[in-house]
């Protein structure tokens, strides 16, 4: 148990930070940056180390819930990890753009979809790894 759970962990976390750098750096770029530059004033100075741990604790509750799911194929975790991320994603954007002005509504289905799209590539990683480790 411990085994998958460490491998679906460091797959969750390569896959979700490849992907999150795709869509968050690449595809929404340029309306991020233009995010950064509205709402300088309430940012910090992005320290990778710590994004890299936020990730890797994320990637360990993922591949342990994905574990707790009993998932076991690619298929099969990529709903589940989609599921997942689609309330977090949901839950966390109306909390936020509720009570903060620098999380605008208009960036909640960009949020939510983007999200759970990287989920469901992360969780059919973690399910593809969970059904070859033993």
């Amino acid at each position: 148990m411990e085994k998958k759970i460490l491998f679906g962990t460091l797959a969750a976390w390569v896959v979700g930070m490849l992907a999150s750098m795709a869509v968050f750096m690449g595809l929404f770029g340029s309306m991020a940056e233009e995010w950064m530059a509205q709402y300088k004033d309430c940012l910090n100075e992005m320290n990778m180390v710590w994004w890299f741990v936020s990730g890797l604790v994320f990637s360990l509750f993922f591949a342990i819930l994905l574990h707790r799911f009993g998932v076991s194929t690619f298929k099969g975790g990529a709903i589940a990890g989609a599921w997942v991320m689609f309330f977090i994603a949901l839950w966390y954007g109306i909390a936020s753009a509720s009570t903060y002005k620098a999380y605008p509504w208009s960036w909640l289905p960009y949020d939510v979809i983007a999200n759970v799209a990287i989920a469901a590539i992360a969780g059919g990683v973690v399910g593809w790894v969970y059904g070859k480790v033993k």
